[in-house]
């Protein structure tokens, strides 16, 4: 794949992962996604990061399967520049306040890690009360089926965002 486009390349890490450059994308600038982490939506934005970095496959990042290889290796680099530059896309993904805060992160991996402890164990139980009452309250009125059922759709996804479905074990 990277033979055929000048515009990627590929960086196989000490891990077995492979991380893929995509130099059209870089921009330090930009956001991962138009949710802007603020202390009340961090299950949102969670959601939206995560969707985002999938789409560019650097998820790997965060969720640890592309580890940063020995700072020796010819791959060290390749991988620095992408942890910063995801990490940049991260940082921009947060309001003003929020960003000030981790952004002495070592690598994008720790500053993850750092935003879910913060963030992680809050509690959602006045927005899921809220999206409920929104549930139970919701009528059709002039919207067609399809919005009305679009709607009702949106809101159970999101309530299932915030309150997931737990089985024991």
């Amino acid at each position: 794949m990277a033979e055929d486009n000048p515009l990627v390349s590929e960086v196989t890490s000490s891990s077995t992962a492979t991380s893929i450059i995509i130099h059209g994308d870089i921009n330090p600038n930009q956001r991962l996604c138009s949710v802007l982490l603020n202390e009340f939506n961090y299950l949102r934005w969670f959601r939206a990061v995560t969707l985002a970095l999938g789409g560019r496959s650097k998820i790997g990042y965060i969720n640890g399967n592309i580890k940063p290889p020995k700072t020796t290796s010819m791959s060290y680099d390749a991988w620095l520049c992408n942890d910063q530059l995801v990490m940049s896309w991260m940082l921009n993904s947060m309001e003003l306040k929020l960003s000030e805060l981790f952004s002495y992160s070592k690598s994008l991996y720790i500053l993850w890690e750092a935003v879910k402890e913060m963030n992680g164990s809050q509690n959602n139980a006045t927005y899921v009360f809220q999206l409920k009452k929104n549930l139970a309250s919701l009528k059709q009125g002039d919207q067609a089926f399809v919005q009305h059922l679009g709607s009702l759709k949106n809101m159970w996804n999101e309530l299932d965002l915030y309150r997931p479905h737990i089985t024991d074990h």
